[in-house]
């Protein structure tokens, strides 16, 4: 059997043509799935032989990612250092239908970055997207900044989106296509206290990604940098005391990035920030006269 005889989009077309030959287009015809079903999940496959490289792929946000981008049909690579992790998460993308790759990668190790596009590029010829997702958090007040928790950060967060843009930006630009979406935070457009070390590194990241849209733009490959705000992981929870009920999830994260990355040529969005409910700002209500 062929790759193309396994995907999942000439699988449900065929199962549409078998439901029509029938004529039994309000019943459940084949495996149980009503027809409607069936069409849904051939319009939904809007990237189709497409391929999206992850970092931080193994959990959380990342993870969601794969999922929700190869319920469009892409083929997934997955990096992250925890090779049990990015396996596991293969073997449901798989599951799902389109192909995967995990390849165990240190996104702070140019050695290792290269080995990752040599590895996607070995395997499924072209890269469309890239999510620089990967991201590590250690908060404390600047006097208690340890010097060698600032370089970690800023060797994940920033030097590990430059390094990873630039391994796949300059084969997008010769195809003329591609999407980069950088995972920033709102801590990269606000910031707040014992969030030093961790915004500045976020603030560097989307400054990063404007740069990447800026260069990319002439060649048709887009940049956006979506800075969500509290998301129930597990850095969140190392970090934070929450009422977990109140914090965005990482389905809704990845929800966003398949959006952005299914839009139309000429539809470009640069930013997006979303944010939990209860995180969203009161109305401001002084300018009223009392009892309004």
């Amino acid at each position: 059997m062929t790759n193309s005889d396994r995907s999942p989009l000439r699988r449900a077309a065929a199962l549409l043509r078998r439901c029509s030959r029938n004529k039994r287009l309000n019943s459940n015809p084949v495996g149980g799935e009503p027809y409607r079903d069936i069409q849904l999940k051939v319009i939904r496959m809007k990237l189709e032989g497409k391929t999206a490289v992850i970092t931080g792929a193994g959990r959380g946000i990342g993870r969601a990612t794969a999922h929700a981008l190869a319920r469009e049909g892409c083929n997934i690579v997955l990096a992250a250092p925890e090779v049990d992790q990015i396996e596991a998460v293969a073997a449901e993308i798989r599951a799902i239908g389109p192909q995967a790759l995990a390849v165990p990668t240190d996104i702070g190790l140019k050695s290792q970055v290269i080995a990752l596009a040599d590895a996607s590029f070995a395997r499924f010829g072209a890269v469309d997207i890239l999510v620089n997702n990967a991201g590590v958090a250690i908060h404390n007040a600047i006097p208690n900044i340890k010097e060698e928790d600032w370089d970690w950060m800023m060797t994940i967060n920033l030097k590990g989106t430059f390094l990873c843009t630039q391994a796949f930006f300059t084969h997008m630009c010769e195809r003329r296509t591609g999407h980069i979406v950088n995972i920033v935070s709102r801590a990269g457009k606000q910031a707040s206290a014992k969030f030093g070390a961790y915004a500045a590194s976020k603030f560097g990241m989307l400054g990063f990604t404007q740069t990447t849209d800026a260069e990319g733009i002439e060649f048709g490959v887009k940049a956006t940098a979506l800075c969500p705000g509290a998301v129930d992981t597990q850095q969140r929870s190392e970090n934070h005391v929450d009422d977990r009920s109140t914090l965005l999830q990482p389905e809704d994260i990845a929800d966003y990035v398949a959006f952005i990355v299914t839009r139309p040529a000429r539809v470009y969005i640069a930013e997006a920030t979303p944010v939990s409910q209860f995180m969203k700002p009161l109305p401001g209500t002084g300018y009223l006269k009392p009892g309004i």
